[in-house]
């Protein structure tokens, strides 16, 4: 089984404490990078709802963390420039049951928002890292 915790510590571009996922003992930026050091995943920061500027991205980060359906497209991870979800975001297909939580793939989202922004779209085309493996964690 693998670990999942959330810790308080500085990251690559952000100098104050805040939250950061830890996979089996890594930053999950850090993890991403150990299996794509090209793709400039160091530095980025969960996607913690108190900094989303937006209501439209805090309603769905809401709305599919604390999701009842069993499977969800998560987005986990943003750029820490903007800390929103129009730059870079790092989504994971998340399966739910009685025991455990399951990411089964991570990618980086691809999706076209347009204009206004419809963050529904978030997870409709990603590129799916799949040197990843799947993670399992105890629910």
């Amino acid at each position: 089984m693998d670990t999942l915790e959330v810790i308080e510590q500085t990251s690559e571009y952000v100098d104050v404490k805040h939250p950061v996922i830890v996979i089996n003992g890594n930053p999950l930026d850090i993890y991403l990078d150990q299996y794509y050091p090209d793709h400039h995943f160091l530095g980025l920061v969960p996607t913690v709802t108190e900094w989303s500027s937006f209501k439209e991205e805090l309603d769905l980060l809401l709305t599919r963390y604390y999701s009842e359906q069993e499977n969800a497209i998560l987005p986990i991870l943003m750029c820490p420039d903007d800390t929103d979800l129009m730059c870079t975001v790092i989504v994971a297909e998340v399966t739910k049951n009685d025991k455990e939580v399951i990411w089964s793939k991570i990618g980086m989202d691809m999706s076209e928002l347009g204009i206004p922004f419809n963050y529904e779209l978030i997870g409709t085309t990603v590129n799916w890292l799949d040197l990843i493996p799947e993670l399992r964690f105890d629910k």
